[in-house]
């Protein structure tokens, strides 16, 4: 069995269920922590994260805040057979910390009770400053996993966001982060990792299916389950 460490978004942790029939194991799993945030660290005595509701929600904020992920390959590397890269997280941005540092826009301010003067503006997913924050952070990140010979066990899950539904009926939303607009911003990302040498499991637009009945609910990167088997079998392929 690979022992698999997931990164990024939930679209990769949710494939877990299908884990055992394509030899794979989780060993564990970072969310909600984009890789800007995750070399810019920020002062973790701005924010109150005792009231967040659930010891999992706490925890991904806390390591948000901390920028765990240098650390956690670090202190596990020896443990990983491969690391699964979801850039979903990505999709809603960065904000600036005054005294220093950045947090993913995952709802942090908000729910961890920081100081609304603590924070500064933000960089928004899919602009050319975003990208060219994010090309900093992402070769940080090859200097991480060169350093505990991590390089050659990371495989991006390069899965479209749905566009319609397990009965062919287009998904509807009120929010502006559209699977054409997601679909279309994270290309150059995923592009930018494959040039620095990263493998990119990429699934086809035609087998990422939404499920209207999912566990977490309807939503664009919410699956039916054949569609979590294409991402395993894309990447088990490049294992």
């Amino acid at each position: 069995m690979h022992k698999v460490f997931i990164y990024g978004g939930c679209t990769s942790r949710d494939a877990v269920d299908h884990y055992e029939d394509y030899g794979l194991e989780l060993h564990s799993y970072i969310a909600r922590q984009s890789l800007i945030s995750a070399y810019r660290p920020a002062d973790a005595k701005l924010f109150d994260t005792a009231g967040i509701e659930g010891t999992f929600q706490r925890r991904m904020v806390r390591g948000d805040i901390a920028s765990t992920l240098p650390t956690h390959l670090a202190e596990n590397a020896a443990e990983i057979d491969v690391m699964v890269w979801d850039l979903m997280i990505e999709r809603v941005g960065v904000q600036k910390v005054r005294s220093g540092g950045m947090i993913t826009r995952n709802g942090v301010p908000r729910r961890a009770g920081v100081q609304p003067d603590a924070l500064g503006g933000s960089y928004t997913f899919g602009t050319d400053e975003h990208l060219r924050q994010w090309k900093w952070a992402l070769y940080k990140l090859v200097d991480t996993l060169r350093e505990v010979d991590l390089r050659g066990k990371v495989i991006i899950n390069a899965t479209p966001w749905a566009t319609v539904d397990q009965n062919g009926e287009r998904m509807k939303t009120d929010s502006s982060m559209t699977p054409e607009w997601f679909n279309e911003k994270v290309l150059r990302y995923w592009d930018e990792a494959e040039r620095e040498g990263f493998k990119v499991a990429r699934v086809r637009q035609e087998d990422a299916i939404a499920d209207t009945g999912h566990k977490w609910g309807p939503a664009y990167f919410h699956y039916v389950p054949e569609t979590y088997r294409a991402q395993l079998r894309a990447i088990t392929e490049l294992l």
